[in-house]
């Protein structure tokens, strides 16, 4: 190996790499005084899940004295609540860290709350985080927001496909309503219902900064599909993407106006995600002629679709992370 102290990118991503290797490559990494970015995303293929968590000490144990390392990615790792708290010391006293995406690692509940404590413990002011499909659900979301309570400069939040419901995402998004660079939250495939949805209200009056926001299937009702519309129509929020598929925004009347308010205001509204909501032909008419005579047929989803596989690519494509 040779990496010199100049380098600033390091990308190890879709290979299987042993844990002596990892303890080689840990001490390389070592010499990369400058490094800024790390990407580990899919790095243990077919590697037995007792041997990650001291890989991953290897990897890191080094990195907490980098004055310049601010992203790194983990994700697509078995890294389980095991290999969270191998990590966790370098979150405890990283103190140049600013994004971090840990997405599909079968954290769980224990694996979040041991990366939110050691979050919290190092004082870490992330900018960028994503914690997605990790089944973290409400006890490791709650860990998580206690943490992001006091990160002052977060401006993403991803944590998409993690079975919350209702107390866990109420808990997130109370966490999140006071923070003020807030820009993207992507809470796909949860629950926003009852309480929560308040604290999702509360996020659009008082986040002026949001631009991104996707809660696809997250069983919002008809009832607070209205509060939500009435929400976004008192605020001058300048939204790039909204993703609202399969929220039972059925109402025709409800529907062109959540439209209005999208289009009305968002000069720069380059994707908008609508499927699985039961248009009648009037309202999906609507939809194409407004947004044709606004030049923006292109940032439509298709209404319906009953295929897997796109939606997952959408999901992807939703929040455009890289390390």
């Amino acid at each position: 190996m040779c990496i010199r102290d100049s380098t600033k990118y390091v990308s190890i991503s879709g290979n299987s790499y042993s844990k002596e290797f990892c303890r080689d490559f840990g001490e390389e990494l070592k010499k990369c005084v400058n490094l800024e970015r790390l990407n580990l995303n899919d790095i243990f293929v077919g590697r037995k899940k007792d041997e990650i968590p001291e890989s991953l000490t290897n990897l890191t144990k080094y990195l907490a004295s980098n004055e310049k390392l601010y992203a790194m990615d983990l994700s697509n790792n078995a890294i389980g609540p095991n290999g969270a708290q191998a990590l966790a010391p370098f979150f405890e006293t990283t103190k140049t860290l600013k994004v971090l995406i840990i997405n599909n690692c079968g954290l769980g509940i224990e694996g979040a709350r041991i990366i939110a404590q050691a979050l919290q413990k190092g004082n870490v002011n992330l900018e960028v985080i994503s914690m997605a499909r990790n089944r973290i659900e409400d006890d490791g979301v709650t860990h998580l927001a206690s943490s992001l309570r006091n990160m002052t400069e977060l401006r993403e939040v991803y944590v998409f496909q993690n079975f919350i419901r209702k107390e866990g995402m109420k808990n997130l998004l109370e966490a999140l309503k006071s923070t003020t660079k807030l820009e993207a939250l992507d809470v796909q495939d949860n629950y926003i219902i009852e309480g929560s949805v308040d604290a999702l209200i509360s996020i659009i009056y008082n986040s002026e900064k949001l631009k991104v926001i996707n809660v696809s299937d997250c069983n919002i009702s008809e009832d607070s599909n209205e509060r939500i519309i009435e929400a976004l129509e008192a605020t001058n929020l300048k939204f790039e993407k909204f993703g609202y598929n399969y929220n039972e925004l059925n109402d025709s009347d409800l529907a062109k106006r959540f439209l209005n308010v999208l289009v009305t205001e968002n000069p720069n509204l380059k994707r908008l995600d609508i499927k699985g909501n039961d248009f009648s032909k009037n309202t999906k008419k609507y939809y194409q002629e407004t947004l044709k005579a606004a030049n923006k047929l292109q940032v439509l989803s298709r209404f319906e679709s009953d295929d897997e596989e796109e939606e997952d690519d959408q999901t992807q494509l939703f929040s455009d992370l890289k390390v």
